[in-house]
């Protein structure tokens, strides 16, 4: 599943809904990136466009030199240098979190919830450490707000025929699932922690949580120390390893399997997860088209 398709697929599914708009105001929407520090993310600020009950009415940019070209490319006239102006000015209803450097997410985040955004939409990684995540969700729970992480691979409709598959006995007894990197020169720790959350979270939808992990960490074939980690690219925190094996136990006690090799040769084919079962097995491959096989 390419961006667009799943852009066009998220329209037409909004479309085709039973709930009437109508009579109704639409939903008020504004969008945070930053211009040269994660820019917009991937296709975060256009996606609003393609939802006919949605408003796009602001945008935040750090840049001076972004702003202009994004409000000219959304349509809109309203552009703030400062997020939090905005955000105290304007008042949305949903906001998109949408620059790819992490270390923006969380304060972006963070004061949108606090000044009453409902609904944030944010780009993959959702933030830099378990605490920045804690007091993430504890923010909304107070304020009555919901995030949902850019994964859209969930929101696949094939995933729906995967489930049923399941479901139905037609695979078998699930044995286990395994996911792996891209593999590219970011494999390892980077790849786990910038892509490996698509695999990820399509494990937490099929087998529920975690209960336990285990894994290994090697930088250069050899196990990694304390003096391999080093600061992340675009914001990502201090990371190491280009090589990760990782083995999860699952609450519906399956065992799920995540592997990553910097430079592992295969050409970024084998950034997937696989579903094996007694009878037959799934691959869902990410961002590809099409997505299950």
């Amino acid at each position: 599943m390419n961006r667009r398709t799943f852009l066009t697929a998220a329209s037409a599914v909004l479309a085709a809904s039973n709930l009437s708009f109508a009579d109704e105001k639409k939903r008020r929407v504004a969008v945070i990136g930053h211009t040269g520090r994660g820019n917009y993310g991937h296709g975060l600020d256009v996606v609003w466009s393609k939802i006919p009950e949605c408003e796009l009415v602001a945008v935040a940019d750090g840049s001076a030199i972004g702003l202009p070209v994004e409000l000219a490319k959304l349509g809109i006239t309203n552009g703030y240098g400062d997020y939090r102006k905005m955000l105290e000015e304007v008042r949305p209803e949903f906001v998109t979190v949408a620059p790819r450097h992490l270390d923006q997410h969380f304060d972006m985040a963070l004061a949108a919830i606090k000044t009453g955004v409902k609904g944030l939409y944010v780009e993959k990684p959702f933030c830099r450490s378990p605490k920045e995540a804690d007091d993430l969700i504890a923010a909304c729970e107070k304020h009555g707000a919901r995030i949902a992480v850019a994964h859209r691979n969930r929101y696949h409709p094939a995933l729906k025929h995967v489930s049923a598959l399941i479901d139905s006995g037609e695979l078998g007894q699930v044995l286990e699932f395994r996911g792996r990197g891209l593999g590219d020169q970011r494999g390892g720790g980077e790849d786990l922690w910038v892509l490996g959350c698509h695999i990820m979270n399509l494990i937490h939808h099929f087998g529920g949580k975690p209960i336990n992990c285990s894994g290994e960490m090697w930088q250069d074939g050899r196990p990694m120390t304390r003096d391999d980690i080093k600061p992340g690219a675009e914001g990502l925190g201090p990371l190491a390893a280009n090589e990760v094996h990782a083995r999860y136990e699952l609450e519906n006690g399956v065992v799920a399997y995540y592997d990553s090799k910097a430079n592992d040769g295969t050409a970024k084919r084998g950034y997937c997860l696989q579903i094996v079962g007694s009878k037959g097995s799934v691959f869902i491959h990410i961002d590809r088209d099409p997505v299950a096989h």
